[in-house]
């Protein structure tokens, strides 16, 4: 039987994970995941703010996000700042404190959610270690957006009219780029530290392939072979009738993100690049973009 391993949650888009021991599964994804996501301001008069990724701004890892024991306030830590620099925002902030904040449009691989502006102090702090200008947003509108049908099909369609034709729930997301969950598996884990040097073979290279949930298969199944699963069915420990299917809807398409080196915020050495470590092998998408490397599965609960 296969196990959840370990669970991660990304509160702020592309900023390091919070790993948690349980968490709890919406049908937008896990529990405060990607609910908040760091922007430039527009300068031209729009509302469409662009938000920053770490595929391009690396020295974003070098962010810790801690979230306290009662889960109503997240706490964020510059790690090389001398003197230590760390905010808290509440983790779920009230509506009528931000009523009279600004709020801009952030449009994401085609489907656009409303974030509102957290105020100065989170602001100063961003802007301050990454030296742009920098604002972090926390999800607002509907408090979701339209799960990209161009993410798994080549051609642009409506989310809501692909999702009744495959069968599935109506999915929506916040701020995270595809899909709800990002899910990956040991043993793809360990052929993947296999092709790094031999000196970093002990390396969490889960931090830097980033998903929500890793599956250990126990050596019961080969490497990528999560690349053909259609379905998870997870129950929980303390009540095993509870349950609830994860739906496996495409392939993780990989990114620059993977050569961000988690110690120094800068790109990492040649033969520690994961991104080239796997474009190898790994070009094994059978969709839209079918030039990447492969690693995980999107999935939807």
């Amino acid at each position: 039987m296969l196990t959840i391993q370990r669970l991660f949650i990304y509160p702020v888009k592309s900023l390091p994970p919070v790993e948690v021991s349980s968490v709890e599964l919406t049908n937008e994804g896990l529990r405060f995941d990607r609910c908040f996501v760091l922007v430039n301001p527009p300068t031209d008069g729009s509302r469409l703010a662009k938000f920053l990724t770490i595929k391009k701004v690396f020295k974003l890892c070098l962010f810790k996000t801690a979230i306290d024991d009662s889960w109503t306030k997240l706490t964020i830590t510059h790690l090389h700042a001398n003197p230590p620099s760390s905010i808290t925002v509440p983790l779920t902030p009230s509506p009528l404190s931000l009523l009279a904040n600004a709020t801009y449009e952030v449009s994401i691989f085609g489907t656009t959610a409303i974030g509102i502006d957290l105020g100065d102090e989170s602001a100063a702090f961003f802007s301050k270690h990454l030296k742009q200008d920098v604002r972090l947003l926390t999800i607002g509108g509907t408090g979701r957006r339209d799960i990209p049908g161009a993410a798994y099909v080549p051609t642009q369609r409506d989310a809501l009219s692909l999702a009744i034709r495959d069968g599935m729930q109506p999915q929506r997301i916040r701020f995270a780029d595809a899909a709800p969950l990002s899910i990956t598996s040991t043993a793809s884990e360990e052929d993947v530290r296999s092709r790094l040097p031999k000196d970093y073979q002990n390396e969490d290279v889960i931090r830097r392939l980033r998903p929500n949930i890793h599956v250990d298969v126990h050596g019961e199944l080969p490497p990528y072979d999560e690349d053909n699963w259609s379905s998870l069915l997870v129950k929980t420990r303390l009540d095993e009738a509870q349950e609830v299917t994860i739906k496996c809807i495409f392939r993780t398409v990989r990114c620059l993100s993977l050569n961000a080196d988690p110690d120094t915020g800068e790109m990492i050495h040649r033969d520690r690049q994961l991104y080239g470590l796997l474009a190898k092998d790994r070009r094994v998408n059978d969709k839209f973009p079918p030039d990447k490397p492969v690693f995980g599965q999107k999935g939807a609960a």
